[in-house]
């Protein structure tokens, strides 16, 4: 079946075609209301250096290799896993600039709070970290890098995607879906009618027939009467009188012979 018969199809059956679109409709107005929104927060940081970091040999380098370090750190599964043990959300990014020390950080939560929270605990998770390896290799608190917060974790946008998507998905199958009914019921009434009609051919057929068939019959059978019955053109079969004369007339003839020889 080609588009075009498909198209045909569907129109033929607009009454099968378009209750289903509307329930289509409906079903995804419903799905996309069942799904939430989503809130995007964005943060972002900065490493800067001690006052007296210039005495000392950090451990971790510049502060652009802090940052890059921190980086890994933060995206590692062992943050990820404490931020998830929280009850936070894991799926969140940081993304340290290149040759600098300004890292960037972003989450989308179900609710603004878990995400501004999600934000606050990894920022807190990079300052431990900087400050127990500082620590362990001996630099005094005032030479260490620390990180300074330059945009506090906030929502900064709220997102449907999941909405549209869903919505999209739903719309598309159950279309589709309403497409292929209707095509079908319209092939199942094709066929009906056709099978009707055959069998009212069928049914057409045979009544010639048996017609026929009553009419040779009573040909036949009217040919037999016909020559059962005798023909008035034949002569009758010869009776009694014919075969031995006029037995009553044979005595009078013979009385009047008798007198006269008298």
């Amino acid at each position: 079946m080609d588009v075009w018969s498909i198209t045909v199809a569907a129109l033929r059956r607009w009454y099968i075609l378009l209750p289903l679109l509307a329930l289509t409709g409906g079903a995804a107005y419903l799905v996309g209301q069942g799904v939430k929104p989503e809130y995007e927060v964005e943060a972002a940081a900065i490493v800067i250096p001690g006052p007296d970091s210039a005495d000392y040999g950090n451990p971790y380098g510049s502060v652009a290799d802090a940052n890059s370090i921190l980086g890994i750190v933060l995206n590692g599964p062992e943050t990820r896993a404490r931020v998830a043990a929280e009850g936070l959300v894991s799926s969140y990014t940081v993304s340290p600039a290149s040759r600098s020390a300004v890292m960037s950080f972003g989450v989308r939560g179900d609710t603004p709070e878990e995400a501004v929270a999600t934000g606050e605990l990894v920022f807190q998770i990079a300052s431990e970290g900087l400050a127990e390896r500082q620590t362990a290799a001996g630099m005094p608190e005032s030479a260490q890098y620390r990180i300074e917060v330059l945009q506090a974790p906030a929502v900064t946008a709220v997102v449907h995607d999941g909405k549209t998507r869903n919505m999209a998905v739903v719309g598309v199958l159950g279309a589709a879906l309403s497409l292929l009914l209707a095509v079908l019921f319209d092939d199942i009434v094709g066929l009906i009618k056709k099978w009707r009609a055959g069998r009212r051919l069928r049914a057409a057929e045979s009544k010639d027939i048996t017609e026929g068939s009553r009419d040779e019959t009573e040909g036949e059978s009217a040919g037999t009467e016909e020559d059962a019955s005798p023909d008035e053109d034949d002569p009758a079969p010869p009776g009694v009188d014919d075969l031995f004369g006029d037995a009553s007339a044979e005595p009078a003839t013979a009385v009047a012979d008798a007198g006269t020889s008298k």
